[in-house]
Protein backbone atom coordinates (compact mmCIF):
# COMPACT_ATOMS: atom_id res chain seq x y z
CA UNK A 1 0.00 0.00 0.00
CA UNK A 2 1.46 3.23 -1.13
CA UNK A 3 2.10 5.62 1.77
CA UNK A 4 3.62 9.02 3.14
CA UNK A 5 5.95 9.53 5.95
CA UNK A 6 6.22 13.67 7.53
CA UNK A 7 9.56 14.10 8.38
CA UNK A 8 9.52 17.27 10.92
CA UNK A 9 11.13 18.84 13.66
CA UNK A 10 9.29 18.92 17.05
CA UNK A 11 10.92 22.78 18.23
CA UNK A 12 9.96 23.58 14.29
CA UNK A 13 7.11 22.95 13.11
CA UNK A 14 5.28 20.14 15.00
CA UNK A 15 2.02 22.33 15.43
CA UNK A 16 1.79 22.31 11.09
CA UNK A 17 3.27 18.89 11.21
CA UNK A 18 0.15 17.32 13.11
CA UNK A 19 -2.47 19.43 10.98
CA UNK A 20 -0.85 18.55 7.55
CA UNK A 21 -0.80 15.03 8.60
CA UNK A 22 -4.28 15.04 9.67
CA UNK A 23 -5.36 16.58 6.67
CA UNK A 24 -3.81 14.71 4.34
CA UNK A 25 -5.56 11.70 6.22
CA UNK A 26 -8.12 12.89 5.24
CA UNK A 27 -7.63 13.52 1.06
CA UNK A 28 -5.29 10.38 0.67
CA UNK A 29 -6.06 8.26 4.01
CA UNK A 30 -5.42 8.12 7.10
CA UNK A 31 -3.27 4.58 6.92
CA UNK A 32 -1.58 6.23 4.44
CA UNK A 33 0.23 9.04 6.16
CA UNK A 34 2.35 8.29 8.78
CA UNK A 35 4.43 10.39 11.65
CA UNK A 36 5.92 9.54 14.92
CA UNK A 37 3.17 9.77 16.94
CA UNK A 38 1.86 6.37 15.89
CA UNK A 39 5.24 4.78 17.26
CA UNK A 40 4.43 1.66 20.00
CA UNK A 41 5.71 3.01 23.59
CA UNK A 42 8.64 0.59 24.29
CA UNK A 43 9.78 -0.16 20.58
CA UNK A 44 13.30 1.03 19.15
CA UNK A 45 12.70 4.08 17.46
CA UNK A 46 15.41 4.13 15.30
CA UNK A 47 14.41 0.53 13.58
CA UNK A 48 10.17 1.63 13.75
CA UNK A 49 11.44 4.92 11.71
CA UNK A 50 13.47 3.18 8.97
CA UNK A 51 10.99 0.55 8.93
CA UNK A 52 8.34 3.06 8.18
CA UNK A 53 10.46 5.18 5.60
CA UNK A 54 10.62 1.76 4.00
CA UNK A 55 7.22 1.36 3.18
CA UNK A 56 6.51 4.73 2.72
CA UNK A 57 6.85 6.02 -1.33
CA UNK A 58 7.22 9.51 -0.39
CA UNK A 59 9.35 11.71 2.25
CA UNK A 60 7.15 14.87 3.23
CA UNK A 61 10.16 16.89 5.04
CA UNK A 62 8.19 19.72 7.10
CA UNK A 63 10.79 22.58 7.05
CA UNK A 64 9.90 25.86 9.39
CA UNK A 65 11.77 28.84 10.21
CA UNK A 66 13.88 26.95 12.66
CA UNK A 67 14.66 23.98 10.82
CA UNK A 68 18.48 24.34 10.50
CA UNK A 69 18.55 24.49 14.22
CA UNK A 70 21.09 26.33 16.00
CA UNK A 71 24.71 25.67 16.58
CA UNK A 72 25.93 23.61 19.00
CA UNK A 73 28.40 21.11 20.05
CA UNK A 74 30.87 23.40 17.40
CA UNK A 75 28.36 22.45 14.35
CA UNK A 76 27.55 24.81 12.22
CA UNK A 77 23.63 23.61 13.19
CA UNK A 78 21.50 20.34 14.25
CA UNK A 79 21.54 19.00 11.10
CA UNK A 80 25.33 18.30 11.28
CA UNK A 81 24.84 16.29 14.21
CA UNK A 82 25.41 12.89 12.92
CA UNK A 83 22.78 11.55 15.52
CA UNK A 84 20.08 14.36 13.96
CA UNK A 85 17.08 12.73 13.52
CA UNK A 86 15.86 14.91 10.60
CA UNK A 87 18.89 14.49 9.05
CA UNK A 88 19.08 10.22 9.60
CA UNK A 89 15.04 10.43 8.24
CA UNK A 90 16.09 12.20 4.94
CA UNK A 91 19.16 10.33 4.54
CA UNK A 92 17.20 6.98 4.95
CA UNK A 93 14.86 7.85 2.02
CA UNK A 94 17.71 9.17 -0.39
CA UNK A 95 19.56 6.09 0.42
CA UNK A 96 16.26 3.92 -0.61
CA UNK A 97 15.53 5.57 -3.66
CA UNK A 98 12.60 7.14 -1.34
CA UNK A 99 10.70 10.24 -3.62
CA UNK A 100 11.33 13.05 -1.20
CA UNK A 101 8.92 16.40 -1.24
CA UNK A 102 10.27 19.55 0.60
CA UNK A 103 7.03 21.66 2.50
CA UNK A 104 7.83 25.27 3.59
CA UNK A 105 5.27 26.15 6.50
CA UNK A 106 5.12 29.58 8.34
CA UNK A 107 7.17 31.71 5.88
CA UNK A 108 10.21 29.49 5.33
CA UNK A 109 12.75 29.64 3.05
CA UNK A 110 14.28 26.87 1.30
CA UNK A 111 17.58 26.24 2.85
CA UNK A 112 20.80 26.76 0.43
CA UNK A 113 22.68 23.60 0.26
CA UNK A 114 25.91 24.98 1.82
CA UNK A 115 23.48 24.96 4.72
CA UNK A 116 22.96 21.05 4.60
CA UNK A 117 25.72 17.99 5.26
CA UNK A 118 26.73 16.45 2.17
CA UNK A 119 24.30 13.01 2.77
CA UNK A 120 21.26 15.50 2.27
CA UNK A 121 22.77 18.47 0.36
CA UNK A 122 20.66 17.41 -2.61
CA UNK A 123 17.28 18.31 -0.75
CA UNK A 124 18.05 22.31 -1.48
CA UNK A 125 17.57 21.12 -5.74
CA UNK A 126 13.95 19.98 -4.95
CA UNK A 127 10.98 21.88 -6.16
CA UNK A 128 9.16 23.00 -2.86
CA UNK A 129 5.42 22.87 -1.76
CA UNK A 130 4.42 26.24 0.20
CA UNK A 131 1.82 25.65 2.81
CA UNK A 132 -0.07 28.63 4.15
CA UNK A 133 -2.19 29.57 7.18
CA UNK A 134 -4.33 32.02 4.59
CA UNK A 135 -4.55 29.48 1.83
CA UNK A 136 -4.42 25.88 3.82
CA UNK A 137 -7.33 24.10 2.46
CA UNK A 138 -6.39 25.22 -1.16
CA UNK A 139 -2.56 23.99 -0.32
CA UNK A 140 -3.22 21.15 0.88
CA UNK A 141 -5.60 20.08 -2.13
CA UNK A 142 -2.77 21.09 -4.53
CA UNK A 143 -0.41 18.80 -2.55
CA UNK A 144 -2.67 16.07 -2.56
CA UNK A 145 -2.49 15.60 -6.29
CA UNK A 146 0.90 16.35 -6.53
CA UNK A 147 1.57 13.56 -4.47
CA UNK A 148 -0.75 11.73 -6.44
CA UNK A 149 0.92 12.34 -9.43
CA UNK A 150 4.39 11.66 -8.20
CA UNK A 151 2.44 8.61 -6.35
CA UNK A 152 0.18 6.39 -8.93
CA UNK A 153 -0.62 4.23 -5.66
CA UNK A 154 -2.00 7.34 -4.38
CA UNK A 155 -4.33 7.72 -6.90
CA UNK A 156 -7.64 5.46 -6.17
CA UNK A 157 -7.74 7.00 -2.58
CA UNK A 158 -9.90 10.10 -3.66
CA UNK A 159 -12.34 11.02 -0.91
CA UNK A 160 -16.07 11.01 -2.35
CA UNK A 161 -17.67 14.80 -1.11
CA UNK A 162 -20.85 14.52 -2.53
CA UNK A 163 -22.70 13.39 0.13
CA UNK A 164 -20.70 16.68 2.22
CA UNK A 165 -22.16 18.94 -0.16
CA UNK A 166 -25.51 17.59 -0.08
CA UNK A 167 -25.62 17.91 3.47
CA UNK A 168 -24.43 21.37 3.11
CA UNK A 169 -26.81 22.14 1.08
CA UNK A 170 -29.54 21.34 3.04
CA UNK A 171 -28.14 23.05 5.78
CA UNK A 172 -27.81 26.38 3.93
CA UNK A 173 -31.44 26.23 2.63
CA UNK A 174 -32.34 25.31 6.43
CA UNK A 175 -30.61 28.49 7.12
CA UNK A 176 -32.03 30.59 4.19
CA UNK A 177 -35.81 29.58 5.31
CA UNK A 178 -35.60 30.12 8.82
CA UNK A 179 -34.00 33.56 7.65
CA UNK A 180 -37.05 34.54 4.97
CA UNK A 181 -39.61 32.95 7.91
CA UNK A 182 -38.47 35.26 10.88
CA UNK A 183 -38.53 38.60 8.12
CA UNK A 184 -41.87 37.77 7.23
CA UNK A 185 -43.16 37.32 10.27
CA UNK A 186 -41.57 40.74 11.30
CA UNK A 187 -43.85 42.83 8.36
CA UNK A 188 -46.89 44.56 9.67
CA UNK A 189 -50.06 43.30 7.94
CA UNK A 190 -51.78 46.04 7.22
CA UNK A 191 -54.54 43.86 4.99
CA UNK A 192 -57.52 44.54 7.81
CA UNK A 193 -57.93 47.37 10.47
CA UNK A 194 -58.10 46.59 13.88
CA UNK A 195 -58.52 48.11 17.26
CA UNK A 196 -55.48 49.83 19.55
CA UNK A 197 -54.24 47.30 21.58
CA UNK A 198 -54.47 47.58 25.51
CA UNK A 199 -51.16 48.03 27.63
CA UNK A 200 -50.92 43.84 28.19
CA UNK A 201 -51.58 42.57 24.43
CA UNK A 202 -48.49 44.82 23.54
CA UNK A 203 -46.91 43.51 26.76
CA UNK A 204 -47.97 39.83 25.28
CA UNK A 205 -46.93 40.51 21.51
CA UNK A 206 -43.54 41.72 22.79
CA UNK A 207 -43.05 38.90 24.92
CA UNK A 208 -44.42 36.61 21.46
CA UNK A 209 -41.92 38.46 19.02
CA UNK A 210 -38.79 38.05 21.64
CA UNK A 211 -39.52 34.49 21.85
CA UNK A 212 -39.58 34.13 18.36
CA UNK A 213 -36.57 35.98 17.63
CA UNK A 214 -35.08 33.42 20.00
CA UNK A 215 -36.34 30.89 18.66
CA UNK A 216 -34.74 32.00 15.05
CA UNK A 217 -31.62 32.75 16.79
CA UNK A 218 -31.26 29.21 18.37
CA UNK A 219 -32.07 27.65 14.76
CA UNK A 220 -29.79 29.37 13.34
CA UNK A 221 -26.44 28.68 15.55
CA UNK A 222 -27.49 24.84 15.50
CA UNK A 223 -27.71 25.19 11.86
CA UNK A 224 -24.12 26.47 12.13
CA UNK A 225 -22.61 24.51 14.80
CA UNK A 226 -23.55 21.26 12.99
CA UNK A 227 -21.80 22.97 9.70
CA UNK A 228 -18.67 23.43 11.91
CA UNK A 229 -18.63 19.88 12.82
CA UNK A 230 -19.35 18.26 9.71
CA UNK A 231 -17.15 20.34 7.76
CA UNK A 232 -14.37 22.12 10.25
CA UNK A 233 -10.95 21.67 9.95
CA UNK A 234 -8.94 20.58 13.01
CA UNK A 235 -8.32 23.94 14.45
CA UNK A 236 -11.93 24.60 14.67
CA UNK A 237 -12.91 21.30 15.75
CA UNK A 238 -10.25 22.07 18.72
CA UNK A 239 -11.25 25.66 19.24
CA UNK A 240 -14.71 24.34 19.70
CA UNK A 241 -14.10 21.53 21.84
CA UNK A 242 -12.42 24.11 24.17
CA UNK A 243 -15.09 26.58 23.86
CA UNK A 244 -17.52 23.21 25.11
CA UNK A 245 -15.17 22.25 27.84
CA UNK A 246 -15.23 26.00 29.15
CA UNK A 247 -19.47 25.93 29.13
CA UNK A 248 -19.33 22.62 30.74
CA UNK A 249 -16.89 24.23 33.83
CA UNK A 250 -19.09 27.00 34.03
CA UNK A 251 -22.34 25.84 34.16
CA UNK A 252 -21.44 22.65 36.50
CA UNK A 253 -19.56 25.71 38.78
CA UNK A 254 -23.13 27.77 38.91
CA UNK A 255 -24.94 24.58 40.17
CA UNK A 256 -22.91 24.04 42.95
CA UNK A 257 -22.97 28.03 43.66
CA UNK A 258 -26.77 27.34 43.51
CA UNK A 259 -27.11 24.50 45.67
CA UNK A 260 -24.71 25.83 48.36
CA UNK A 261 -27.23 29.16 48.50
CA UNK A 262 -30.33 27.25 48.35
CA UNK A 263 -28.72 24.86 51.16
Amino acid sequence: MAGVFVSYRRDDSQGFAGRLADDLGERLGKDRVFRDMEIPIGSDFSDVLHRAIAASDLLLVIIGRRWIGDAVDGYPSRLFEPADWVRTEIEAAFEQGKQVVPILVGGAQMPAQDQLPDSIGRLASLQAAEISDRRWNDDVDQLADRLRSLCPGLEGNRPDHSQEESLARVLGELGERVIDEVQARRRPDFSTTVSAPTITERLLNRIWRGVRKLVGTALLLLAVYVGIRLFGDASLLSTLDAFEARLQIGWERALAYLQGFSG
